[in-house]
């Protein structure tokens, strides 16, 4: 029997393995020439004896790698034969960032100690916060009248926050026109902490039966809610002007007269870490979160009444609160969302209005919504904190548990 003669590579003259990209060459050959036009490592190649006339080598390899490729195209190869995307194992064009190319240490040592160029800890202290809360409870609320309900009470509380924000304790010189705020930045944290904190403060001063509670309870619940009620109140000032078109689509209330453009406002976050924003995106809850946009749609569509307003906040606040704290204020807190369910019932019933059930069940969902929101990004806060993405540690550290 006759054996067929081997056919010799066109490139290399080793035995061939068929026609690839129209020559006749070895698998070896016909992937050097396909990987050196998908990759585009063959614009690089320089021939080593620089004159481009290498020879082949007996062992049917060649001295440099842009002879080889030359030989390729000389017999016949063609690169628009070539199939793109047909790799089982795709090459990403860069590196995927994780944990370990973020914070610039290999993966086998992250949870060793820091790195020792990191910025120190910057200590922010709220003490005066805490002292200042303590003055706002000491002098209580305006005297109301006793028969007021709960949510009554309270409607008028958030209509006195409209001139304690204006007040000398927040800063800021009343203005009849909207001020739209261009970045956050220190010392815009700081200012709103202040003012949200501190109107909190007022807030529940206006609350039954919370000025008999201790005082260590009354500022444990104050740290615990002050920014739920501050982002109900924005959530709920935004969607009321955006429905009588007295600001834009993108623009999201901060204050009585101030907004940003969820789109255009920047973040400046370099007072609290060392990474630039593109890199700690994956940590922030940005400006231009999605679930701005779809809370404030649904309380557009809702249109809730002041009261309506006031259920929501105090049952999104006490609820959590209680949650967080547990034992004794977990009591208390469900004694205050007993009766504030009872208001909210005579209310209604007040007002003439019999099938109110889907109004409640539209109010509970915008604010385990929110509830919702802050759960899934707790995780993230607790791995910055692991892995020091941020270098700013607070005096009170529970005021700023959750907040977002």
């Amino acid at each position: 029997m006759h054996e067929t003669p081997e056919i010799p590579c066109q490139i290399c003259d080793l035995p061939a393995h068929g026609n690839h990209f129209g020559a006749i060459s070895c698998r070896a050959c016909s992937a050097f020439f396909r990987r050196s036009i998908i990759d585009k490592s063959g614009e690089s190649f320089k021939c080593l004896r620089g004159n481009d006339k290498c020879l082949l080598k007996s062992s049917g390899k060649f001295f440099c790698k842009k002879c080889r490729l030359k030989k390729c195209f000389e017999v016949g190869m063609d690169s628009k034969l070539i199939q793109h995307g047909r790799d089982k194992i795709k090459t990403p064009p860069s590196l995927p960032q994780t944990m370990s190319t973020l914070i610039g240490r290999p993966s086998y040592i992250i949870h060793c100690s820091p790195v020792a160029n990191a910025s120190k800890k910057s200590i922010v202290d709220v003490t005066y916060l805490i002292d200042k809360a303590n003055d706002c409870f000491d002098f209580g609320p305006a005297l109301l009248n006793k028969q007021l309900k709960i949510l009554e009470k309270m409607r008028i509380a958030n209509d006195f926050l409209e001139s304690f924000e204006n007040s000398e304790l927040s800063k800021i010189e009343p203005s009849s026109s909207m001020t739209q705020i261009p970045v956050f930045d220190k010392q815009f944290f700081m200012h709103y902490w202040e003012v949200d904190f501190l109107k909190t403060a007022k807030w529940l001063s206006f609350l039954d039966g919370f000025q008999k509670l201790p005082r260590t309870v009354q500022i444990q619940i104050l740290m615990t809610t002050w920014h739920l009620r501050a982002r109900m109140d924005r959530l709920c000032r935004t969607a009321k002007l955006r429905r009588k078109m007295k600001i834009g689509e993108n623009d999201f209330m901060i204050g009585s007269n101030s907004c940003f453009d969820l789109k255009n406002c920047k973040l400046d976050v370099s007072w609290c870490t060392d990474y630039p924003n593109e890199q700690i995106q994956f940590f922030l809850e940005g400006s231009d979160d999605w679930v701005h946009n779809e809370v404030v749609e649904q309380l557009e569509e809702l249109n809730p009444s002041e009261i309506e307003i006031s259920f929501m906040t105090c049952q999104f606040c006490f609820h959590y609160a209680g949650k967080r704290l547990q034992g004794y204020i977990l009591a208390e807190m469900e004694k205050y969302l007993d009766l504030i369910s009872d208001d909210l019932h005579q209310y209604y019933q007040e007002q003439n209005i019999k099938n109110y059930s889907e109004r409640i069940s539209k109010m509970m969902k915008i604010n385990n919504r929110i509830q919702k929101v802050i759960w899934e990004k707790r995780w993230k806060t607790e791995l910055a904190q692991k892995f020091d993405i941020f270098h700013v540690q607070f005096s009170h550290p529970e005021m700023f548990y959750d907040c977002c």
